[in-house]
C-alpha cells in the first residue's frame, strides 16, 4: 500500500514529469490509491517546462516527495535525481502520462522476488479498452541498427502469458533492482530528453550479466504522444540513432543468441565528465528553452496548417463554382446547337 514518503521503503515509484499538467495529478492520484500487497512510496521530479518556472500550479497529493530541479533533466537524468532520494531495493520508473491497471505493481514485485537473475522487469501497455498496444519489448536486432528494434516487438499479435525473457523492455512502468541501476550507472543522461533510454539501459544491464523480462500480468494505460509536440518527437526519433549504434552495436552483436552475458562495453563513462560552471549554467538554460521552443514551433506549424487548409477550402469552393459555370456554359452551348439545327432544317424546307 501507499506510504508517506520514507527513504527506507522497499519499493520506490519514481515519476518524471514535464511541468504539472492535469495528467500528472491524475497519474499521482492513481499511484497513491493503487492497491498493492507491497508497501511503496512515490516521488516526482517536476522538470521545468518554461523559461521562468514559478510555484507549482497544481496541488499534488500529500505524502509524495517532490523534486524541482533548476534544469529540465529529461527522463533518464530525472530518474537519477529520484534514485538519490532513497535506498530502496526496487525502483519503478513511471512517466506522468501513465495510469496503472489493478495488480500492476504486485505483478512486478512478485516477478522480481521470483526471478533473482532478472534485473529489469517491463510492464505491458494497454489501451482504454484493455487491448495490448505497442511498444513493450523485443529483441536487439539488427544489433547495429536501433532503428529496427521496435519492429521485433510481437506482443500485440502474440501476447505472452507468462514472464518472458527479452532483450529490451520499455521503461514505461518498469521495475529495476536498485543494485542493477547503480551497477550500470543508471540510464545515460546524455540521451536527453528521453529517446532510447529504455534500450540503452536494457543493453547495458545485459552487458553486466542481468536478464530482462516482460511481465504480461503487469499492465498500465499509457496515453499516446502526451509528453511533447509531434514535430519535436519526430526530430528526436533520429537525433541519437547513429550515436547509439556506434556505442552499442559491438556489445549487442557480442550478446547475439544470449539473453545476457558479461561483455566489453562503454560503461557509464559520462560520470568522468566535469563540466565547468559556464557550461553547466548555459546548458541549464538551454534545457529550459528547448521545450518552449518546440511548442512554439509546433504552434506555428499548426497555424500554418490551418492557413493552408483554409486556402485549400477556398480553392475547392472556387473550383466548385467554376465547375457550375462550366456546366452552365455547356448547357447553353447545347441549346444553341439545337436552335441552329432547327434553323437549318427550316431553311432547307423553304421553297427556292
Amino acid at each position: 500500500m501507499f506510504l508517506p514518503f520514507d527513504p527506507s521503503a522497499r519499493v520506490h515509484l519514481g515519476v518524471v514529469a514535464l511541468g504539472t499538467p492535469v495528467r500528472l495529478v491524475e497519474c499521482l492520484e492513481a499511484l497513491r490509491t493503487h492497491e498493492s500487497r507491497h508497501d511503496f512510496v512515490v516521488s516526482v521530479c517536476v522538470n521545468p517546462d518554461t523559461m521562468t518556472p514559478g510555484p507549482l500550479d497544481r496541488d499534488l497529493p500529500e505524502g509524495i516527495r517532490v523534486e524541482r530541479p533548476a534544469a529540465n533533466l529529461g527522463w533518464g537524468a530525472g530518474l537519477h535525481r529520484l534514485r538519490a532520494l532513497v535506498d530502496s531495493e526496487y525502483l519503478v520508473w513511471v512517466q506522468d502520462d501513465m495510469v496503472p491497471e489493478p495488480g500492476w505493481l504486485d505483478a512486478l514485485v512478485d516477478a522480481a522476488d521470483t526471478y533473482p537473475a532478472v534485473g529489469v522487469f517491463g510492464a505491458l501497455r494497454v489501451g482504454d479498452d484493455g487491448a495490448v498496444m505497442l511498444y513493450n519489448g523485443g529483441l536487439a536486432r539488427p544489433p547495429g541498427s536501433v532503428d529496427g528494434w521496435n519492429e521485433t516487438d510481437t506482443t500485440v499479435e502474440a501476447t505472452p502469458s507468462e514472464v518472458t525473457l527479452l532483450e529490451w523492455v520499455t521503461s514505461k512502468g518498469c521495475l529495476t533492482r536498485t543494485e542493477v541501476f547503480d551497477a550500470v550507472g543508471g540510464p545515460d543522461p546524455r540521451l536527453w530528453p528521453l529517446n532510447h533510454v529504455d534500450k540503452d539501459f536494457s543493453t547495458h544491464a545485459r552487458c553486466h550479466g542481468w536478464d530482462l523480462a516482460l511481465v504480461p500480468s503487469s499492465r498500465l494505460r499509457h496515453a499516446v504522444s502526451q509528453s511533447s509536440p509531434f514535430s519535436f518527437r519526430e526530430f528526436l526519433t533520429g537525433w541519437r540513432d547513429d550515436w547509439f549504434d556506434r556505442r552499442w552495436a559491438g556489445p549487442a552483436t557480442a550478446l547475439s543468441g544470449q539473453t545476457s552475458g558479461v561483455v566489453e562495453h562503454p560503461c557509464a563513462e559520462w560520470r568522468e565528465e566535469r563540466p565547468d560552471l559556464v557550461e553547466a549554467l548555459s546548458g541549464r538554460e538551454a534545457t529550459k528553452m528547448l521545450v518552449p521552443f518546440a511548442r512554439a514551433r509546433a504552434s506555428a506549424e499548426d497555424r500554418r496548417e490551418q492557413e493552408l487548409l483554409a486556402r485549400i477550402a477556398e480553392l475547392e469552393t472556387a473550383i466548385a463554382e467554376r465547375d457550375v459555370e462550366i456546366a452552365d456554359l455547356h448547357e447553353r452551348r447545347r441549346r444553341l446547337r439545337r436552335r441552329i439545327a432547327k434553323l437549318k432544317a427550316r431553311v432547307e424546307r423553304m421553297p427556292e
